[in-house]
């Protein structure tokens, strides 16, 4: 085993550009930068707000607004800075609404485009703003589980997320180390034994002494949260390293990435383990996605149990403060016949194009879909409560990098209208739809995970129900309930005397929503309002009501 430099120790940069405090409230975080989450990296930070909105966000450095960003789903409303004086990009999302200058223009746009969703990008000198000038107000938008101002900081040149601490952590404290939860081991694709089985072990605190058994290929897991101080959240672990027999093994450090290795994060623990999500693993891919943020040895982070002798093994946890966890234990190497791996499948190799097309299932994967070589496996069963055969497509533990080409054919293609037709995921009982459009007798969509696929019809009409409809008149608003049965809700369209009004879209709660703009809407009087929802089948729905204002 070759020595990998020594571990990371939790570093900031004084010389870094100062920011400035982004809220006027003492800084407390519920979420930092890099955690694991699904299919992505957290880019950034989330500030919280006292559990509140409206608070006051002022803008971290000189600088020109480069692009604002409204959608229901997502950040919501965001705000994209540039700093071409520091080389930075601040974002600021969530927000509930824009700075009067920028609201402006983005309200513009709207009205322009009927359209409440818009994305506007900007060129320097069109909106500029200076440091700690007030550019938003907080808020709960987009796909926020509650209030909260999420912050990125980016590398202006390449677009790079990078650690927002780095420069704000003179501003908060932290003197809570991080914390573990399980320790496993897992024996690796069929070359290695745990306890004697080809099972993975785990093992919590309270048990941690006890030593493991191996024999051969293993990879060692770890289950951990970082904590910080007057908080009850838990974090991601920004510095992990493994030492065995007192040398680096493993490193692993989330100081920055590009968001073309954000899904790469499918890598860091074991995405078939759906028992023990988010058991962080030392084991590196062949194509090894995130490059310099993971350093091993020639190993890439499997452990070669060949001996047959204690294994002394330590996990260090560190955060940005410095604060340190250490984690001591024992593989015992014992001698023990390893069963043949099962090939089972078609060999696809990952830097390869690979395609499968049989029983009215077509999949192109590019180069590059897959981290690793694997075992592609399909099955296809009539079923007739579809328009395709059901296709069991690959296996669901397998994480793809990048979408793959999906075209299934239809045993069935018996309706006229050929947009009534759906391609949807099923999970069990589960089924939810897949963007896709009918040619020549099939369903194409692009897909960025394995799974069962078939073609189902969506005939049904989206469902408009008002929503506190006694309190339109005395509030100021009118507002709906909009839902689609299975294709989702592709378009909405509200109209109060006949004119397009801009309502607000509120995708987790399934809410639209407009306020009366006396420079809009007649005040005084009884009107007619229309909402129309259209879903990605073309089923469309009306509910006309009226309110006097």
């Amino acid at each position: 085993m070759c020595a990998i430099a020594a571990t990371a120790t939790a570093q900031t940069d004084d010389s870094q550009p100062q920011l400035h405090r982004p809220l006027n409230i003492p800084l407390v975080l519920s979420g930092n930068f890099g955690e694991l989450r699904s299919n992505h990296f957290h880019s950034g930070v989330d500030f919280k707000t006292q559990g509140k909105t409206g608070f006051r966000i002022y803008c971290a450095a000189d600088g020109y607004v480069s692009r604002v960003l409204v959608s229901p789903w997502g950040f919501g409303r965001a705000v994209y800075v540039n700093h071409p004086s520091i080389g930075l990009t601040t974002v600021y999302g969530h927000l509930e609404s824009f700075a009067s200058k920028i609201d402006k223009i983005v309200v513009a746009e709207q009205y322009a485009k009927e359209s409440f969703a818009v994305d506007m990008t900007f060129g320097e000198g069109e909106i500029p703003v200076k440091k700690g000038e007030i550019i938003a107000f907080s808020g709960n938008s987009g796909s926020s589980g509650g209030p909260h101002l999420h912050m990125d900081v980016r590398d202006l040149a390449t677009g790079d997320a990078l650690d927002p601490l780095a420069y704000y952590h003179n501003m908060l404290e932290d003197k809570v180390k991080p914390e573990l939860r399980l320790l496993a081991l897992y024996p690796h694709e069929g070359a290695g034994l745990v306890n004697d089985t080809t099972v993975a072990d785990y093992r919590q605190p309270a048990d941690i002494a006890k030593p493991f058994t191996a024999w051969g290929r293993v990879v060692p897991g770890i289950k951990a949260y970082d904590k910080m101080t007057g908080v009850n959240n838990i974090f991601g672990i920004k510095y992990l390293t493994l030492y065995v027999d007192g040398q680096v093994f493993y490193k692993r450090i989330i100081d920055r990435y590009a968001f073309s290795q954000t899904r790469a994060v499918n890598t860091l623990f074991n995405y078939a383990d759906k028992n023990n999500s988010w058991v962080m693993v030392t084991d590196v891919p062949s194509s090894k996605p995130l490059g310099d943020m993971i350093e091993t040895d020639a190993s890439c982070g499997v452990l070669t149990i060949d001996q047959e002798r204690d294994y002394k093994c330590r996990f260090e946890m560190c955060d940005i403060y410095g604060n340190k966890s250490r984690v001591d234990f024992v593989i015992n190497g014992k001698r023990g016949d390893i069963p043949a791996k099962v090939t089972n499948g078609t060999p696809f190799h990952y830097e390869g194009y690979n395609t499968y097309n049989m029983n009215g299932l077509y999949v192109h994967f590019p180069a590059g879909t897959f981290y690793k070589d694997i075992d592609f496996t399909a099955k296809s069963t009539a079923d007739s409560r579809y328009y395709s055969a059901v296709h069991e497509m690959g296996n669901v533990g397998i994480p793809m990098h990048q979408n793959c080409d999906l075209k299934i054919s239809l045993v069935n293609d018996t309706i006229p209208d050929k947009s009534k037709y759906c391609l949807v995921r099923i999970n069990g009982k589960k089924r939810s739809a897949v963007a896709a459009r009918y040619n020549g007798g099939k369903m194409e969509a692009k897909v960025n995970r394995m799974g069962t696929y078939a073609v189902t019809v969506d005939k049904t009409q989206p469902k408009i129900v008002a929503h506190g409809k006694k309190k339109w008149a005395t509030g100021g608003y009118v507002a709906f309930k909009i839902s689609d049965n299975l294709s989702g809700v592709e378009t909405f369209r509200g109209t109060i005397d006949g004119k397009w009004v801009c309502f607000e879209y509120d995708g987790k709660n399934a809410l639209v929503k407009y306020k009366f703009e006396p420079s809009r809407i007649t005040k005084g009087k009884r009107h007619k309002v229309i909402m129309t929802v259209t879903d990605a089948c073309g089923n469309k729905t009306s509910l006309t009501e009226y309110v006097t204002w």
